[in-house]
């Protein structure tokens, strides 16, 4: 998802750690589930892409009392998600702190869209692609599965503006999910997934609650979307005096409301530094990365409590 503001992804990682405990419990159980089922389990593997299964349990309550476990699982599904991600040992800035082509941007394919109607998925639009991804787009059980574990971790109600689901590669690595607004109206959301990406429920279980800490914060009830800069989104003129217009914390969606989660976020953390960002941010685009990342993990360091 491209977004003008790195504060809204801090933004996001504040809500996702709120979040995280009230559902890794429930993933936790879905990794013990695996695990004790793990002979007649296979998850994705990135090289062939073969069908993974998540067995997702009845709803019933897990033996264990949540409050035993959720921490400890918390503590795991975040040590797995560590990485210098702006650091000079990682400068190509991908998410998973791992080594990773994103520095040779690689070419994103779409292979089908779904229509979403609450927890069911239907009408799916295959893409037309080459031979080498035809296994990917026709592996409708682990497109299913990882629809099916997105439902089963973030509640209804928490995406009801989410009314399709993409399914792409990027290849191994880099981007695992992320979300944006649809190109018929900026009110409904689209969840994006890359099948080669799924086989780590950690990463997976992370990633999910990061993505819905964007639809929680961007949504129309929270940020109305700025109908002009949408129909006209690389006119920089036009979104400076949106910005300019905008008294509250404008996310690049939308000038936010007032007490909306991103501007009570970017009030209580990020106004007093936000100048400081800005400055480094103005190197984003250098031919040479390196200096940017460093200067921005820099930053990050100096106020790691803020995000």
């Amino acid at each position: 998802m491209k977004i003008r503001s790195i504060l809204i992804g801090a933004g996001s990682l504040f809500l996702c750690t709120l979040a995280l405990c009230c559902v890794t419990g429930l993933a936790y159980y879905f990794s013990s589930t695996l695990n004790t089922n793990e002979s007649n389990t296979s998850l994705v593997d990135s090289s062939t892409s073969t069908p993974f299964v998540f067995h997702i349990p009845p709803t019933s309550l897990p033996p264990t009392s949540t409050s035993a476990y959720c921490p400890n699982t918390t503590a795991a599904i975040m040590q797995a998600n560590q990485g210098s991600v702006y650091g000079p040992d990682n400068s190509a800035g991908n998410s998973s702190g791992g080594n990773s082509s994103s520095d040779s941007n690689p070419d994103t394919i779409t292979l089908v869209i779904y229509q979403v109607n609450g927890n069911q998925i239907s009408d799916p639009a295959y893409e037309k692609v080459s031979n080498k991804f035809k296994k990917d787009q026709q592996n409708t059980t682990s497109q299913e599965q990882a629809w099916h574990f997105f439902t089963t971790l973030i509640p209804l109600q928490d995406r009801q503006m989410v009314s399709e689901y993409m399914v792409f590669t990027d290849g191994p690595g880099n981007v695992l999910a992320a979300v944006e607004q649809t190109d018929a109206n900026p009110t409904q959301w689209i969840m994006e997934m890359d099948i080669e990406d799924l086989q780590d429920k950690n990463e997976l279980a992370f990633t999910i609650v990061h993505e819905d800490g964007h639809l929680l914060t961007l949504n129309s009830q929270q940020v109305p979307p700025d109908i002009k800069v949408f129909n006209d989104p690389n006119n920089d003129t036009l979104y400076n005096q949106e910005v300019a217009a905008c008294p509250t914390y404008f996310t690049g969606e939308g000038c936010s409301k007032p007490n909306s989660y991103i501007d009570q976020f970017y009030n209580h953390f990020w106004a007093p530094i936000a100048s400081e960002w800005q400055k480094i941010d103005q190197h984003s685009n250098d031919s040479d990365p390196t200096q940017y990342y460093n200067d921005l993990y820099a930053f990050y360091q100096k106020y790691a409590d803020r995000f």
